[in-house]
């Protein structure tokens, strides 16, 4: 039986992944906290990022480790976000029976103003930026669902949501 191939330890590279993360982890942790407001995985997210950075033994080897440990971070940051989106919500049944009872005509009025503020805005965005945030935002599809259907990629559907958002906010804001 053949016995596998162990690379032997590269000199030094242990005190200086010592160093990397000495220095990084704090720099890590406010980086996190800064992202995910009101997080309380910041330890967790900042062991996965230090994991992801250890696997495969590139970020030893990357020449600014810095940089790649931060674009981890920044990959993590991301995952972490999409899966909070992704969430169950909880529903009681007390607090939706209560929702109502505090509102009057003036907001049931006010409420109406705002959609069709925003349904005019939603016909000011191009087709496919219009169909994007449609499909992730008011149907709950995933960006590669989403992609699915409108039969283009994940990736431009991702970009075509953060378009579409960034355009919203700037017809809303000016009416």
């Amino acid at each position: 039986m053949k016995r596998p191939q162990v690379t032997p330890p590269v000199e030094g590279v242990g005190e200086r992944l010592s160093a990397i993360f000495r220095r990084c982890s704090p720099a890590l942790h406010a980086y996190l906290r800064r992202r995910l407001k009101g997080s309380s995985d910041t330890a967790d997210l900042t062991q996965e990022i230090f994991e992801r950075f250890l696997r495969g033994d590139r970020g030893a080897r990357a020449r600014n480790p810095y940089a790649y440990l931060f674009g981890i971070a920044s990959n993590v940051v991301a995952d972490a976000a999409m899966a909070r989106e992704r969430e169950l919500v909880v529903y009681d049944s007390e607090i939706a029976e209560n929702a109502g009872e505090g509102l009057t005509r003036a907001d049931d009025a006010t409420n109406v103003a705002l959609e069709e503020e925003l349904r005019l805005a939603l016909a000011q965005l191009p087709e496919t930026h219009r169909a994007a945030i449609l499909l992730t935002k008011r149907d709950g599809l995933s960006c590669r669902e989403a992609a699915a259907r409108m039969g283009t990629t994940e990736g431009s559907v991702r970009v075509y949501v953060c378009q579409a958002r960034a355009q919203l906010r700037l017809l809303l804001k000016s009416s």
